[in-house]
């Protein structure tokens, strides 16, 4: 295996566990690392039609992000489907591992493949990465709670049979599965106080109806969702809503989109889910103390590691590049949220004298050897709060704020525009860049009043503010496009 853990596997044994429900053994080089992977998922990729084994770039990439990079720019007709899975089971003896594949009616590239897989059959499969990696394992959610919820349909069944099979002697858990019928139902094994629910069919809301009329137990849950993906939200919703269950207790995958397939643009649905799902992964690392500190680090910093930061787009904005040469970055120049440095570094070779500051070490270190490498000297960086920027003593001319604005909350954002005051000389300007919750995004957006409201007080003058968009990637497997968003100019008074 190469730099990065993508490898080919061959199919050693296919077996039906249940008449739709196939359990495929594949052997191949290294796979020692998917041991105790848990419910963190690996991708597979199946070959296109004419192909029998897929064609995948070149494994000794620098890292996991520019492999992918160079995966989604693949011809159509060349490029693998590539789905996630959980990996069901590990034999280090044997050298193998064993993943299950839902099998439908309708079924996709992945269970088509699955419904006639032979022994010899190849596949390619990338993992474990940290991009694929809850932020907070599942065991420290589960030892947080009092007791456990699990919801999904079929697809959902693997990895609700590991969470299962991973609890701790005596954790109280409920169970409720969506099967096509009694004969899809698997035994699910549980060192925990396990009760199973069982619901036959494929209706629609069939399984929100078998969660509306479960019986809590007292305490605090812990929930894990996995079906499709507008029954996720009607779950979600009937457990905040109506139970009460803490949002941030709330795992949820959409496994799959009702008459869409991965390869289809995402709707405005589905780039709302994909924020809830961003947000809720940043609450669970920012809780990783309080679950007993094993997450794996900051979410953001896990992006940037992977190169998996759906705002980093290898280019400024667009928008900043108009900024810079209609002439609006005057003076000395603070890029708060500076990421990987791509504006930070742009502006420097322009001959602006920038820092930028961001509060990921590892996204600071990666401007750093990004500015270096295009021998842009001139580039200055730190690791710094943009909330206590007014406390260093140093002020500046313009402040380039490109998506940092939205991440903040009401409370946060009050200290950030305070510490701007401090640290933006009178007569300066900042620029704010920042995705607007009039349309679909990747992550936190706010509105015309939140940027109105935030820059009220005296010593801001709101000069203008506008719509325009923001180029972001839309998810794993996903291109380049452009999100609605803001810039606002806001004077120093």
């Amino acid at each position: 295996m190469g730099a990065v853990p993508v490898r080919f596997v061959r199919v050693r044994d296919v077996a039906r566990v249940t008449p739709r429900m196939a359990r495929v053994t594949f052997e191949g080089d290294d796979l020692s690392a998917l041991a105790g992977i848990g419910t963190d998922p690996v991708a597979l990729f199946f070959p296109k039609p004419g192909d029998d084994v897929p064609r995948l770039p070149d494994p000794e990439a620098e890292d996991p992000g520019e492999w992918f990079r160079e995966y989604q720019v693949l011809p159509d007709d060349v490029r693998p489907w590539m789905r996630l899975f959980n990996v069901r089971g590990h034999d280090a003896a044997a050298g193998t591992v064993d993943i299950d594949f839902a099998l439908h009616e309708e079924a996709g590239p992945a269970a088509r493949w699955a419904a006639s897989a032979e022994p010899g059959a190849t596949l390619g499969l990338l993992g474990p990465v940290p991009w694929f990696a809850r932020p907070v394992p599942v065991a420290a959610s589960v030892g947080a709670a009092d007791w456990v919820l699990l919801a999904g349909g079929a697809a959902a069944l693997p990895a609700i049979a590991l969470v299962l099979e991973s609890l701790p002697p005596g954790t109280r858990a409920i169970a409720c599965v969506q099967v096509a019928g009694a004969a899809e139902e698997q035994p699910l094994a549980s060192h925990g106080e396990v009760t199973v629910h069982w619901v036959h069919g494929s209706a629609t809301g069939s399984l929100l109806e078998a969660v509306r009329g479960l019986e809590f137990p007292d305490g605090v849950p812990f929930v894990c969702l996995g079906c499709e993906a507008r029954e996720v939200e009607a779950l979600r919703e009937h457990l905040i809503s109506e139970r009460g269950v803490l949002r941030h207790a709330i795992d949820f995958t959409p496994y799959w989109r009702r008459g869409l397939t991965p390869e289809d643009a995402p709707t405005k649905e589905d780039m709302a889910l994909s924020k809830e799902q961003m947000a809720h992964y940043q609450a669970l690392s920012e809780r990783a103390a309080e679950l007993g500190g094993a997450a794996t680090g900051s979410i953001f910093d896990s992006m940037y590691e992977t190169n998996t930061a759906p705002w980093v787009i290898g280019e400024p904005q667009p928008v900043v590049v108009e900024l810079e040469r209609d002439g609006w970055f005057r003076g000395t120049v603070l890029d708060v949220g500076t990421g990987t440095g791509e504006h930070t570094t742009f502006l420097a070779e322009r001959g602006h004298d920038t820092l930028g500051i961001d509060t990921s070490t590892v996204a600071i270190e990666k401007a750093r050897a990004k500015a270096a490498e295009l021998g842009v000297t001139a580039a200055r960086f730190a690791v710094a709060d943009a909330t206590r920027i007014g406390e260093t003593g140093v002020s500046y001319d313009t402040v380039l704020d490109s998506a940092l604005f939205h991440l903040l909350d009401a409370e946060t954002r009050g200290r950030y525009v305070e510490a701007l005051l401090s640290a933006v000389r009178p007569g300066g300007r900042v620029h704010v860049l920042a995705l607007s919750d009039e349309g679909p995004g990747f992550g936190p957006e706010v509105g015309e009043d939140d940027i109105r409201t935030a820059f009220a007080g005296d010593g801001w003058a709101l000069e203008s503010l506008d719509r325009v968009t923001y180029r972001g990637v839309f998810g794993p497997g996903g291109t380049l496009g452009e999100l609605p968003a803001w810039r606002a100019r806001i004077r120093r008074v």
